[in-house]
């Protein structure tokens, strides 16, 4: 092996070397500019649960359109009363227009929306049973409405915190590789030029948790450019 040529077979393996060679086409394109290293990070965060939705969904069908429609608006209509009815505090309920579905078979949509605060389920003894007595009574309501219950969808409780953490942290995480680039090319890392957030995704159940009570994931990856200059 000639001096000074990494072995891609070093941890970094493969990555490394055409990181290497990415730098080497850098500096003999911008011979006048400080040579750069490009490379990604990512991490993923575990935030508290703040709501949860459900959607609550029926469809009517009627000898003309005006019918379906007018079926679907007086479901609408009395929705929201049998949702409270059941002593079900939820902090949002929305329900949207007729949505029409199929103009041949005067077919529409009802959309019944409802989310409700998780503090009280996120307590580590009680919180998982008195959450799945909420989806209980929650399915009995759908069933005495007709209609069908979406799974629940969770949201954070402090959403931009974790985002900017998560980011953060994946950009943490791209330099070491960085750092093992520049010192095979006999030079060190000087500054950032650039942090490119490439993908941003909140995860329902992210694969690693742990705790008594569910959580969810930000998934932050970046792109970093670092500016190089001599040991």
């Amino acid at each position: 092996m000639r001096p000074n040529t990494p072995d891609i077979r070093s941890p970094f393996g493969p990555r490394l070397f055409c990181a290497l060679a990415a730098l080497a086409l850098c500096a003999g394109v911008r011979a006048a500019e400080p040579p750069t290293i490009v490379n990604q990070g990512e991490a993923t965060l575990l935030a508290t649960i703040g709501q949860v939705e459900f959607v609550f969904v029926r469809h009517f069908i009627g000898a003309t359109l005006e019918e379906s429609v007018t079926a679907c608006q007086t479901f609408l209509k009395a929705a929201p009363q049998a949702i409270r009815g059941s002593e079900l505090q939820p902090v949002e309920l929305r329900t949207s227009p007729p949505l029409i579905t199929s103009l041949a078979d005067h077919q529409t949509r009802a959309v019944v929306t409802v989310r409700f605060g998780m503090a009280a389920f996120n307590a580590a003894k009680t919180g998982p049973t008195q959450f799945a007595a909420l989806c209980d009574k929650l399915a009995g309501v759908a069933q005495t409405m007709k209609a069908t219950l979406s799974a629940p969808v969770f949201y954070p409780a402090e959403e931009d915190a974790v985002e900017m953490a998560a980011v953060a942290r994946a950009t943490e995480n791209a330099y070491p590789p960085a750092e093992a680039v520049a010192q095979a090319v006999k030079s060190s890392i000087i500054a950032i030029e650039s942090v490119e957030v490439v993908d941003l995704e909140w995860q329902q159940q992210p694969d690693k948790q742990f705790g008594e009570v569910p959580q969810l994931g930000c998934l932050a990856r970046v792109r970093v450019t670092y500016v190089l200059g001599a040991q």
